[in-house]
């Protein structure tokens, strides 16, 4: 009888805990001045901030699911999307808080937010459509058909949609003012990254079964025409530049490898060996940033040299990387 009792006191903490993971989550907010990195992890259902200065874990909050993207909609509000939850999460810095935002749907991968419009877009991989969210109202005020497997998407500043659709290999070229889908284009089997520069649209990926892809690609955004190919590491995956440069980073987790590419030229200009299995990259305005899955670490470059400058261990897979840099 005793252990029936301690059996049903048990389960219902069990129950009265995974009650709690879906309201309100609150953590310590950062300090005004504090240089901050708000970094989610695959491996386990959380997120982590990081004090930059102190290189020290300042918060850790469970969640009910992992967090596959992260976009800051304004300096004190953080949106996260998650493949299994039904719910956008909202990440309030300066509440100290973490809760849904809005149900849309599971299944979503990646974000991007355009600020002129306070339009939130959220990729969905189970129902290959994009959501244009209305963040003012919490509202999805359109629904525009992709390809299979959004995965991750470039918006450009005239308010044009780049999708790079996985599992059919193209681009879908949305324009988010008349909300729907203006034309799609074919790009390298097993995409993976997607940048646009201003004049064209650059893509990696792991290439065709059985080969193991070494390169970047340039796509004419009108055409959809391969332009160019610059050889780097093995299966890049994510890019990072800054607008109107020709200095793109980008980041082959084959090789573990950042590359730092000049685009006019086509020339490499360095590379670094970054921790096992990296697969985000962001960066502030003197470093760059990339997460490493399966060591457990954020790598933090300096920009210029791509000299190792810091590490922060951040456990359970550290993926997708917010900075707020206090200056």
């Amino acid at each position: 009888m005793e252990r029936v009792k301690y059996v049903l006191i048990c389960l219902s903490a069990l129950l009265l805990f995974l009650t709690g993971c879906g309201k309100e989550q609150q953590f310590t907010p950062p300090g005004s001045s504090q240089s901050i990195a708000v970094i989610s992890q695959l491996k386990k259902a959380s997120f982590s901030i990081v004090d930059l200065q102190k290189n020290k874990t300042v918060s850790s909050v469970d969640l009910k699911h992992p967090l596959t993207d992260l976009i800051q909609i304004n300096k004190n509000v953080i949106i996260a999307t998650s493949k299994e939850g039904e719910s956008l999460i909202e990440i309030n810095l300066k509440k100290g808080t973490a809760t849904e935002y809005m149900d849309v749907s599971k299944g979503l991968t990646s974000l991007t937010y355009d600020a002129a419009s306070h339009t939130l877009i959220a990729a969905d991989s189970q129902k290959n459509v994009v959501y244009l969210i209305d963040t003012q109202r919490k509202k999805i005020k359109a629904t525009v058909k992709t390809g299979k497997l959004p995965s991750s998407m470039t918006l450009s500043s005239s308010g044009i949609l780049f999708v790079l659709n996985a599992e059919s290999h193209t681009v879908s070229v949305i324009d988010i003012e008349k909300e729907k889908n203006i034309r799609t284009f074919s790009v390298l089997e097993r995409p993976s990254g997607i940048h646009f520069d201003g004049q064209s649209i650059w893509i990696g990926g792991h290439g065709k079964s059985g080969t193991l892809n070494q390169s970047i690609f340039a796509y004419d955004p009108k055409t959809g025409k391969k332009q160019r190919e610059i050889k780097l590491g093995v299966m890049p995956v994510a890019f990072f530049s800054e607008k109107k440069s020709s200095i793109l980073y980008v980041l082959c987790h084959g090789d573990h490898t950042l590359y730092k590419v000049d685009t006019k030229t086509n020339k490499q200009l360095a590379s670094v060996e970054t921790g096992q299995n990296p697969n985000y990259i962001t960066a502030d305005t003197t470093s760059i940033y990339v997460s490493n899955l399966d060591d457990n670490s954020v790598s933090i470059f300096d920009k210029h040299s791509l000299i190792l400058k810091n590490r922060l261990n951040v456990p359970s897979g550290p993926y997708a990387i917010v900075l707020e840099e206090k200056k």
